[in-house]
C-alpha cells in the first residue's frame, strides 16, 4: 500500500500542539490517531509536517500514514471528518510515495502571526489573535523585519524542548502588512507578521515576533538584532509571543 497523504486544518485553541505528549493534555495528533483507529479498527501510525506549540493554529498541515487497506479518498475524508471535533478538518487525502517525509521533503513553510494595535482589543479576537496596547513604532518594526532575513544561527531565537541536529536556519522573507478590512465589527483592522524560511525551531517564530515588538517600542535596537543573530550576546532579546495568534499558513512541497 502507498502511503496517504492527509491535509489537515485545526484551531489549536483547546490543544497541547499537534505532536502527542505523554500526560500533557489532548492533542491535535492523539486526537486524528484516535479517529484514523476508529475508522480502520486498528491503530494507526501518523508523521505530521512539524510541530505546533500549545493553542497554535494551522492552515495547512499535511500528516502521513500508511493505511492497513484502501479507503476511496473521498469517503476517508467524509469518514474522518465525521469522527472528529468540528476545530479539526480534513480537506485532502493524496497518495504519495513511500519514500515521502512529511517534515523533511518540505521545501519552505510559511507562518503568520495576527495582532492588533488597540487600546481596547476587541471581545471577539482573544483565540484568533494577540492585542498590543502599548505604543509601537511600526516603521521601526518594519526594518526589524528585514533584519531576520539571510541565513543565521537562530540558537538565541528558539526554545528548550526540542534537539535539533543544527540550528542554523535561512529566512527568505518576513514583513509586516496592515490588513485593513473590518470584519461587521466583529473583528477590525489588523497587523500580520508573515514569515517564510526553509524551517522553524521551536516557538522560533514566537520570538521573532517579540523581538520585533521590543525594537517597536525602543526596548531593543537593530545592533542588537544583528549581534543576536551573529551569537555575539547570548539569550533571548525579548519574551515569546503569545500563542494566540500564530498561524502555521503553507507548507511547500
Amino acid at each position: 500500500m502507498k502511503k496517504l497523504k492527509l491535509q489537515v486544518k485545526f484551531s489549536g485553541s483547546n490543544y497541547f500542539g499537534w505532536q502527542v505528549q505523554n500526560q500533557a493534555g489532548p492533542t491535535v495528533q492523539g486526537t486524528l490517531n484516535t479517529a484514523l483507529e476508529k475508522v480502520y479498527k486498528e491503530k494507526i501510525k501518523t508523521i505530521g509536517s512539524g510541530r505546533t506549540d500549545a493553542r497554535v493554529h494551522s492552515l495547512d498541515h499535511h500528516v502521513v500514514f500508511t493505511p492497513p487497506f484502501s479507503i476511496p479518498s473521498d469517503s476517508l475524508i467524509k469518514a474522518l471528518n465525521s469522527h472528529l471535533p468540528e476545530d479539526i478538518r480534513i480537506y485532502t487525502c493524496v497518495e504519495v510515495e513511500n519514500d515521502f517525509r512529511a517534515t523533511n521533503d518540505a521545501i519552505k513553510k510559511e507562518y503568520r502571526y495576527l495582532f492588533t494595535n488597540d487600546p481596547i482589543g476587541s471581545p471577539f479576537q482573544n483565540d484568533l489573535m494577540t492585542n498590543l496596547t502599548f505604543d509601537l513604532n511600526f516603521d521601526a518594526m518594519f526594518r526589524a523585519c528585514e533584519a531576520f532575513i539571510g541565513s543565521y544561527d537562530f540558537e538565541n531565537f528558539h526554545c528548550t524542548g526540542s534537539d535539533p541536529a543544527s540550528t542554523i536556519r535561512e529566512i527568505y522573507e518576513c514583513e509586516i502588512i496592515k490588513v485593513d478590512p473590518d470584519f461587521h465589527g466583529i473583528l477590525g483592522p489588523h497587523y500580520c507578521l508573515r514569515v517564510v524560511g526553509n524551517g522553524f525551531l521551536k516557538q522560533m517564530v514566537r520570538l521573532i515576533v517579540g523581538t520585533v515588538w521590543s525594537h517597536g517600542r525602543g526596548k531593543v535596537s537593530i545592533e542588537d538584532i544583528q549581534k543576536s543573530l551573529a551569537l555575539e550576546d547570548a539569550g533571548h532579546l525579548a519574551a515569546v509571543a503569545p500563542a494566540q495568534g500564530l498561524y502555521k499558513f503553507k507548507v511547500h512541497y
